[in-house]
């Protein structure tokens, strides 16, 4: 799997002690790698700062399909893209936790649907996405994580990529030391998504997701509203975060389940 890349499969609750890499520090950055956005994210931030190292992260959840071993040739791509800048890409790290996954949005769905809406699994997941490299980010000492997320898609709504949904990503992670940068955020050119990544269709190279598009109605019309989202992102997803991180940074395996218990109940 992943091209043969060591991976915690084996342990779905094994989000520690993955990295064994040289200490990172000022000018290194974790990246999130999925698909294009992902990979032009990281060349665009190089761009603008000073970089160094960037260390390639993939992360699974158990809702993903499709030819997954791909993923290494995109951290390929990324190196190719990188080397004129002088930015060494390190070798990817496989993480993830199907346990925290299905904890905090697969098993609670019912209870999440009527309290806040039935459109919540996506936005759930990508904040997922993101903190679960957090562990990995405190152990290598590289603070700062490029995501690929975009508010603009062509006139198509990502309710996971609206900007209070990415605004809390940021904040849950920002409380952990973790710095979150989308230096896609405001882009809608499909010309400067290629010029960044090269000749790369969206959603190509990259794996689908079952629960993809589970917030749009028959009429393709999203079925949110605002003021659920954000009650959902104050009351639940950002505290349950919050308290999964503070438990692994105290050393604890962190009891997914009493976790979200405790919050809802």
């Amino acid at each position: 799997m992943y091209g043969g890349l060591s991976s915690p499969l084996h342990d779905p609750e094994r989000i520690e002690g993955l990295y064994s890499g040289p200490r990172l520090g000022a000018g290194d950055f974790v990246a999130e790698i999925a698909g294009r956005d992902s990979v032009a994210a990281v060349a665009a931030l190089a761009g603008e700062v000073e970089m160094r190292r960037v260390l390639p992260t993939i992360a699974y959840a158990g809702t993903e399909y499709g030819d997954i071993d791909m993923l290494p040739s995109n951290v390929d791509r990324l190196r190719l893209l990188l080397r004129p800048m002088g930015v060494e890409v390190m070798e990817p790290v496989v993480l993830g936790s199907p346990l925290w996954w299905g904890a905090v949005i697969g098993r609670p769905n019912s209870l999440l649907s009527r309290r806040y809406g039935p459109w919540h699994i996506c936005v759930g997941c990508h904040m997922y996405f993101h903190a679960v490299r957090v562990p990995l980010a405190w152990e290598a000492g590289a603070y700062e994580l490029i995501c690929g997320e975009r508010l603009f898609h062509h006139g198509r709504l990502k309710v996971n990529q609206m900007r209070p949904a990415v605004l809390a990503y940021s904040r849950a992670l920002a409380e952990w030391g973790i710095t979150l940068h989308a230096p896609l955020l405001e882009i809608d050119d499909e010309a400067r998504l290629l010029e960044l990544a090269g000749e790369w269709d969206e959603g190509d190279r990259q794996p689908g997701c079952v629960l993809s598009g589970n917030y749009y109605d028959l009429d393709g019309q999203p079925l949110y509203d605002d003021s659920g989202l954000q009650a959902y992102l104050e009351g639940y997803l950002i505290p349950v975060t919050g308290r999964i991180l503070h438990a692994v940074r105290d050393g604890e395996k962190a009891d997914y389940r009493s976790i979200v218990e405790d919050l809802l109940g």
